[in-house]
């Protein structure tokens, strides 16, 4: 049997794109190597103005991802090795930017608007790092995991992969999720509780499970403890190895791409919930509990995250294999466009709050609500109607 019998005549279009996601991980080693040419400070935005300019630009143009696999085609593309393989050269090339910026921001005099340039685009590097091991930390291999894990210590986040899949995806669109944003909560002050809130989650998790064992938490076997001490052996590296300006370099660097993972965590659950049954449980993660994006020049860098809700369904699935449902709730932009609006809490919650009403079909007790904001809400957008179906 051929490789085109085993697709069922199903031909991924985005093939040939996959590897821009990581090949876009080396933008800032060309801005470095521009500046030293041309000595022009802005080249060193050039990150940034790659991914939050010209891509939401240019996926305008290029509109929705027409690409769909069949679900007969998933097993041929989930044991094609190119997939694999594309999202693992994401590690050397995450770690060649990081350590060149590293050097570079300590061997060469900046003005301060060139220190925070090499800094914002080391650290969206380090949040690209980040969702590559969202996605191969959902492999169950140990050479997946291992990949995951040192994507995760390059930005200090070596307890995303236990909190991610053992606490998210077990709580998502609930209360009980720090990673879900309530409805009237802005972007702010949803970071002061998401951050923290998963790193709690994670120890707690994995003491949980080491004790099950009989072990100490503080054994090197916890993810999050392990994980953390390779994040202080590498930054101590870097800075034993370039200087003391290496080190704030890194934690910078890191905080940029936590808040870029927050981003995303932000926009994928807002104002979404799951019901409680009768027995008091959350009923089952369902299409409608995650916000998705089908635009296609995002969906390729950010390797399918936008198709959220199969995911949520198949969290196993690699990115290749993710679909698109017209029935789950959509965003009116890709991700990127959105992490835009959600930094300007206004301009958020003019679009977003009536996306969530609508959703609810005008029962804003089906919606997760910040409490304070819950009594504002429900006198603006409560409309319920006779006739509400639950979207599938």
């Amino acid at each position: 049997m051929n490789n085109d019998d085993k697709l069922f005549g199903y031909r991924d279009t985005k093939r040939i794109f996959w590897p821009l996601a990581t090949a876009a991980a080396l933008i800032p080693v060309f801005s470095i190597w521009h500046y030293q040419e041309y000595s022009q400070t802005w080249v060193l935005w050039l990150n940034f103005f790659v991914f939050y300019g010209f891509v939401p630009i240019i996926e305008a143009l290029f509109g929705a991802d027409k690409s769909n696999p069949p679900r007969e085609a998933i097993p041929a593309l989930r044991d094609d090795k190119f997939y694999r393989w594309t999202a693992f050269s994401t590690l050397p090339l995450c770690y060649i930017t990081w350590l060149t910026s590293a050097w570079f921001i300590t061997a060469t005099p900046l003005t301060g608007w060139g220190y925070v340039g090499v800094i914002i685009s080391a650290g969206m590097v380090a949040a690209g790092a980040l969702n590559t091991a969202h996605e191969v930390g959902h492999r169950r291999d140990k050479v997946a995991i291992n990949v995951a894990r040192f994507l995760l210590i390059l930005c200090g986040m070596g307890h995303f992969r236990v909190e991610h899949n053992f606490g998210h995806h077990v709580q998502v669109a609930t209360p009980e999720d720090s990673a879900t944003a309530p409805m009237g909560m802005n972007f702010y002050q949803f970071v002061l509780t998401e951050l923290p809130g998963g790193i709690v989650r994670a120890w707690q998790l994995e003491r949980n499970r080491l004790a099950r064992q009989g072990k100490s938490e503080f054994s090197l076997q916890n993810e999050v403890f392990l994980n953390s001490l390779l994040t202080l052996a590498l930054y101590a590296g870097v800075t034993i190895t370039f200087g003391l300006l290496a080190l704030p370099f890194a934690i910078l660097a890191a905080i940029w791409a936590n808040l870029m993972l927050s981003s995303a965590n932000y926009i994928e659950h807002y104002g979404l919930m799951r019901q409680k049954r009768e027995d008091g449980r959350y009923e089952r993660v369902q299409p409608h509990h995650s916000w998705n994006s089908n635009h296609i020049v995002s969906n390729v860098l950010l390797l399918h995250l936008q198709r959220h809700s199969d995911h949520h369904a198949h969290a196993e699935r690699p990115y290749q294999c993710l679909r698109h449902f017209d029935t789950s709730p959509q965003l009116p932009a890709g991700y990127f466009t959105m992490y835009l609006a959600a930094w300007i809490p206004p301009v958020w919650f003019k679009i977003m709050d009536p996306l969530v009403a609508k959703q609810m079909d005008g029962d804003m007790t089906k919606a997760y609500i910040k409490p304070s904001y819950k009594e504002k809400a429900m006198a603006r957008w409560h409309r319920p109607r006779n006739n509400v179906v639950a979207a599938e």
